[in-house]
């Protein structure tokens, strides 16, 4: 408890906007039902939006964010380029098993005939696997390891917005409910602080990465 403790308190801006964001859409998922809740979402486009939301989705993708953290191991913090890699292949992992274990659809197999339904053209529309919302997994997972590793608190603040956004706009392009991008960002933000207790523990207990990788490979 006293490591999770000086975990918020060292990062205590940016887990009180998680906190918000889950609480707000903790409403939204608890007062309304599934579909109503998509359609309040879903139904608000414009041209502009499709393409903004198109662009800001990739916040949560696999290429991005490995690619983002090959760039930051190389470039300016191992240390980060590391976090940002591990937690988006655990997040990733469990987010993929749950998929396949629930094996739940995904809006378009319920309301693809619906006229009011809203996709855009140029994105491939999924109906299965639907929960928890592997983009939103991931965004969350980047923010928090950025929030909690970036020697700057706030790239934190910045990638957060970018991170709930990434879960709205799931729900915009019509590839997600709400549920799925809620339990998305509670499993992103809940791995890397998992992985950020375990290396406070680790430290703490003298385990340190000298003890598993060669000594001339430092993080």
């Amino acid at each position: 408890m006293e490591r999770l403790k000086k975990l918020y308190q060292l990062n205590s801006t940016f887990f009180n906007c998680i906190i918000c964001w889950l609480l707000v859409i903790s409403i939204l998922v608890c007062c309304l039902p599934r579909i109503q809740a998509f359609q309040l979402i879903n139904s608000q486009h414009s041209l502009a939006a499709d393409y903004f939301f198109t662009i800001i989705t990739q916040f949560g993708d696999g290429i991005f964010v490995i690619a983002l953290a090959f760039l930051l191991f190389f470039v300016s913090s191992r240390r980060l380029g590391v976090a940002i890699a591990v937690t988006y292949i655990g997040s990733g992992l469990i987010s993929s098993l749950l998929k396949r274990t629930f094996m739940a659809f995904r809006p378009a197999y319920y309301l693809k005939d619906d006229p009011d339904f809203h996709s855009v053209s140029w994105l491939k529309l999924a109906h299965h696997n639907a929960f928890p919302s592997g983009h939103t997994t991931s965004a969350f997972a980047l923010a928090c390891a950025i929030a909690i590793f970036a020697k700057n608190k706030t790239w934190g603040l910045i990638a957060f917005p970018l991170a709930a956004l990434t879960a709205y706009s799931r729900v915009y392009l019509g590839q997600h409910f709400i549920d799925d991008v809620w339990f998305g960002s509670m499993l992103g933000t809940s791995f890397t602080c998992l992985y950020a207790l375990t290396l406070q523990f680790t430290a703490e207990k003298k385990l340190s990465s000298a003890s598993f990788i060669p000594p001339s490979f430092k993080l």
